[in-house]
Order: structure tokens, then sequence, then C-alpha cells
């Protein structure tokens, strides 16, 4: 399989990544890509899971739910079906999530 994407940012509110969260959990024995919106205006499917989308949430101040923060996202492929996923977060920490990308599948 390709790379299931080119590094990009995305502004996010806690609103947002708390509905993608409730999508993720609802989907949790069979994860899904979650389309999410890139700055440059295209959506792109990223194989979240809900561990890395709670750390995502608690970046965010849930007092202000519709303000967006930039999140960054990279793929770091170690075959052709796995690698990690890297999410820099607006505090500046950077979350490391492994993926095998034939375990997703589209929403």
């Amino acid at each position: 399989m390709a790379k299931p994407f080119e590094d990009f940012q995305a502004q996010l509110s806690w609103q947002q990544l708390s509905l993608l969260l409730d999508t993720v959990s609802y989907f949790q024995e069979a994860p899904k890509y979650l389309s999410l919106p890139a700055e440059s205006g295209e959506r792109l499917a990223v194989p979240l899971l809900a561990d890395t989308l709670r750390e995502m949430l608690d970046s965010l101040p849930e007092e202000e739910p519709l303000l967006k923060k930039a999140f960054a996202f990279a793929w770091q492929a170690r075959t052709e079906d796995e690698g990690e996923l890297h999410v820099a977060l607006p505090n500046g920490r950077m979350l490391q999530q492994y993926t095998k990308l034939a375990d997703f599948s589209p929403v």
C-alpha cells in the first residue's frame, strides 16, 4: 500500500475531536480511517485510534469547545503496510501511534 497521506496540518476544535472520538469508540472493534480537514482545503483519511484521539482532546480546553488549534500529522513507514502516525499537538507534545494500515477501513 502507498503512503496513506502526505504530511499536513489541520485546525481542529475540542468539539470536533470529541465527535471523532465518539465515532472511533463506536467502531472500536473495526478501526476506521477518519476524514480530517487539512489547512489546504482538502480532506485526508487518517488512521486514528481512540487513545491518540483522547490525548489530542486533552490538549485542548474543554471550556472553549469551538476554539481551533493546529495539529500536524505525519506518516513514517516501517513496511508497506505498517508504520507510525506522528501527531504534533498544539502544546508542543508529539504523539506516536503504531499502525497496521490493513486494520483500518473507510467510515
